[in-house]
């Protein structure tokens, strides 16, 4: 008896069996209508290699991903730009102005890419978060406007224990503002005052947007923090050497936004 015929048929039978498998699945991809992806709200913004989008600029555009210079503008605005590479789903906007522009497509063979932005209210901090030019610091030479201050000039900072100690300027900032930015004027119960970014850091972890009337910051009471015009064209910050990046702004002790 020749054995080979029922193995011929077996085998058969599963290639049948494995094609018809195949025909169903391939019609069944051809035949399944994809999720439509829903398309996010906002204006759409078209870009190509060379353009600028905020503070983005595009330099190379791939199948999967974007390249460019980061060009950052808060709380320090830097000139050089930062390689940064872009993927699908990328924020590139300023939460502290209220703004999304999300990378929402790359168009590879066309070169184009696309942007959806979703302008909203800023927080109440805003941008940038840094001090009036005229306020004077404390320093071993005696007060200075901030704006005057450069890198590797003398501070009176704090040291860790909260003693007053001699450090020296290890960073400063200047932020460009739009003539709408508003500021806090805060004034203490022993007369001493400031105009300040409602988002510049305080000593105790709080920003100064967060000071209340009646409530007590070093030690002294808060009698107004009323939000005020900004008159001047930027903000200025400086970050001293040591060990909490303190200093004294018009008499306030004061963080520094730097790092």
């Amino acid at each position: 008896m020749n054995s080979k015929g029922p193995v011929n048929i077996f085998l058969i039978i599963v290639i049948v069996t494995l094609v018809g498998a195949g025909v169903y699945f391939v019609t069944t991809r051809q035949t399944t209508s994809p999720i439509p992806i829903p398309t996010p709200s906002g204006e759409k913004i078209l870009r190509t290699v060379g353009e600028q989008e905020s503070s983005f600029l595009i330099q190379k555009i791939n199948a999967d991903s974007v390249e460019g210079l980061w060009y950052q503008a808060y709380p320090v605005a830097r000139e050089e730009g930062e390689p940064k590479t872009l993927h699908i789903g990328d924020d590139i906007g300023y939460a502290c102005e209220g703004a999304s522009e999300t990378l929402i497509s790359i168009d590879f063979s066309g070169q184009v890419i696309t942007f959806n932005k979703i302008a909203g209210e800023p927080p109440l901090g805003g941008c940038p978060i840094c001090l009036a030019g005229h306020s004077l610091i404390d320093t071993p030479s005696g007060l200075a406007p901030v704006k005057d201050l450069q890198a590797g000039m003398p501070v009176w900072t704090t040291d860790k224990t909260g003693q007053r100690v001699s450090g020296v300027i290890t960073k400063t900032a200047k932020v460009l503002v739009p003539p709408t930015h508003r500021v806090v004027h805060l004034v203490l119960h022993d007369g001493r005052e400031l105009l300040v970014s409602p988002g510049h850091p305080v000593i105790d972890g709080r920003t100064v947007g967060d000071l209340m009337p009646g409530d007590l910051y070093a030690g002294v009471s808060v009698i107004s923090t009323e939000r005020v015009p900004y008159g001047e064209s930027a903000t200025y910050d400086i970050l001293p050497s040591g060990d909490t990046g303190f200093y004294w702004a018009n008499g306030i002790l004061i963080g520094s936004t730097l790092r």
